[in-house]
């Protein structure tokens, strides 16, 4: 790990239902041989310096990586957010880099373009295609604003991103590295 990236914290959400993958737990479905979470861990870790992995099944398992584990602490798989709102308090920085566990191909430069990319605002999204992906780099005070949009009943990631101060930074090559893996069909 480069001293540039020691001021980056990441949250790799791992803790949803799993739906369109029949359930089960998508961080630990297997992609070329390897766990998805193993996949996103490869790619995050040379980029920052400590990492939080939210997830609410097979706990033992995601700890087995050796980072802290999350759970939720609002019941009833209320969305990324929610693991969002858990982990950030566990992270050592910051600056917070966030990323779903389904991203195996996540590019090598990603905390430092969002971190060139941020200039005063506190919130830097991926977008590809002019479309936000749920990858971004956030400050940690943004807690509160989390929190109070958890409150008020919603839980919508990307609803409350855009209710942000944020910029965004293009990704438009390589045209896979922001690709969910959300269905069986996908790992082929």
């Amino acid at each position: 790990m480069s001293d540039e990236h020691t001021e980056f914290s990441c949250i790799i959400l791992a803790g949803g239902r799993g739906t369109r993958m029949q359930g089960c737990d998508k961080g630990l479905v297997e992609f070329r041989g390897r766990a998805l979470i193993e996949l996103v861990l490869d790619r995050v870790a040379p980029q920052v310096s400590d990492i939080v992995i939210s997830a609410n099944r097979n706990l033992p398992r995601y700890q087995s990586y050796g980072y802290p584990v999350v759970p939720d602490s609002i019941d009833g798989f209320t969305g990324p957010l929610a693991g969002i709102a858990s982990a950030l308090p566990k992270c050592r920085h910051d600056w917070v880099l966030v990323t779903p566990c389904d991203m195996p191909h996540l590019p090598d430069n990603l905390v430092t373009s969002l971190r060139d990319g941020r200039y005063n605002e506190p919130l830097v999204a991926v977008a590809v295609d002019d479309r936000l992906q749920l990858v971004f780099l956030l400050q940690r005070d943004l807690l509160s604003s989390i929190n109070t949009f958890l409150q008020s009943g919603q839980s919508r990631v990307m609803t409350w991103l855009q209710s942000q101060m944020y910029r965004r930074v293009d990704f438009s090559k390589p045209e896979n590295a922001f690709y969910n893996l959300n269905t069986f069909a996908d790992l082929e």
